[in-house]
């Protein structure tokens, strides 16, 4: 069997829960040339993935799968590719990798659903975006997120360099007028045809036509976020100009040309880290305004009843808690169990399934994060 390396949350193969469900994370040293500790710990995972196996009658001839995944163990290529970390999902059909670019906790679990805590706290944040690279004389745009970037490949009809858009001559020689202060959009000159003023005008008419091509020809159809990706000098002058409301109001000073694709990551990872505080602030705020009115709760019981009713607008979930068992879906209440029993998943994992089957946010968090001292909180829909 095969091993296939999936980069985004949503894909076909969660939506089968084919029994048994395999789920194993783990940290990986991203320096370490030689990969004998990071298979060590794949191993001790395996094996108690093995052990579980065993307690069920059911599961007990898993000698495909179990030779499936001691196989990845020793596969250098494999190993090679792997960076912070690791989330591995496994059936009896197919196995699925995640390669992580942050650390997780070790975690091995066998049940009749998978274990997707970890991996939706590393994909909430993740938002995409398109990185408007200007320069004064040229543009291109990429996608993407702190993962993977990918500069986009324009139609050959739109003109990316200012010697396109304006034509050889540039600005008329000997401009016989200023504008003080009458510009749509706000831009003043004083000259009168110094070559400064010629520079000027020009790149601000080819900032007007990269504005308005990348919102006609990009941002309108799919409503990314817009970073700007230039020079410090040329900051102000494009966002007082521009016309494109995706365009956010954090940017990074420099050009495509001198940033790594490293460097440009981490700075869209600050970015996003950034925004993502923001909604969450004002979400954590909006639970302690409405908890005088019962209309969000920290009780387990009282927001698993709600989840049921598909009442639950926004789910909050401390990363590191697991409470074994299932729930009991009839009654509205929670049945303990152990890990041990393949048949036995975090209560926690099951109330995101949950929550994301009848449309609800779901957020999870690290302790100091959560809105409570309790493992759980919910905002109600009414």
């Amino acid at each position: 069997m095969n091993y296939t390396l999936l980069k985004t949350y949503s894909h076909e193969f969660f939506e089968e829960q084919n029994q048994p469900c395999i789920s194993l994370y783990m940290p990986a040293d991203p320096k370490g040339f030689d990969h004998k500790k990071d298979q060590l710990v794949f191993k001790n995972l395996v094996k108690k993935i093995a052990d579980s196996l065993e307690t069920d009658e059911d599961y007990k001839d898993m000698k495909l799968i179990l030779k499936d995944l001691e196989s990845i163990e020793d596969d250098k290529l494999f190993w090679d590719q792997v960076t912070s970390g690791l989330a591995l999902f496994a059936n009896q059909k197919e196995i699925v990798i995640y390669l992580l670019e942050q650390e997780v906790n070790p975690l091995a679990i066998v049940s009749n659903t998978y274990h997707l805590k970890p991996l939706h706290g590393y994909f909430q944040s993740l938002e995409t975006y398109h990185i408007l690279a200007l320069d004064q004389d040229r543009f291109e745009v990429h996608q993407g997120d702190y993962i993977t970037i990918k500069k986009i490949d324009l139609p050959s009809k739109i003109k990316t360099t200012s010697k396109e858009v304006l034509g050889k001559e540039h600005t008329e020689s000997y401009q016989t007028h200023g504008t003080y202060g009458g510009a749509e959009d706000g831009s003043t000159f004083h000259g009168h045809g110094g070559k400064s003023d010629e520079i000027d005008i020009d790149r601000l008419n080819f900032f007007r036509y990269v504005d308005k091509t990348v919102l006609e020809e990009i941002s309108k159809h799919q409503k990314y976020p817009l970073i700007l990706l230039s020079h410090k000098e040329h900051h102000h002058v494009f966002k007082d100009l521009s016309k494109n409301p995706y365009l956010i109001e954090e940017s990074i000073d420099g050009s495509i040309k001198d940033v790594s694709d490293k460097a440009l990551k981490q700075k869209i990872y600050e970015i996003n880290q950034k925004r993502f505080k923001t909604v969450l602030d004002k979400l954590i705020e909006q639970y302690h305004t409405l908890k005088q009115s019962h209309l969000s709760s920290d009780q387990l019981n009282t927001i698993i009843k709600a989840l049921i009713e598909k009442k639950v607008e926004t789910l909050f979930i401390e990363d590191q808690k697991i409470i074994p068992g299932k729930i009991d879906y009839k009654q509205g209440k929670i049945i303990k169990g152990s890990l041990s029993d393949p048949n036995t998943d975090d209560i926690l994992d099951d109330m995101i399934e949950l929550a994301i089957k009848t449309g609800s946010k779901v957020y999870v968090l690290d302790k100091k994060q959560m809105p409570t001292d309790t493992s759980v909180a919910a905002i109600f829909r009414y």
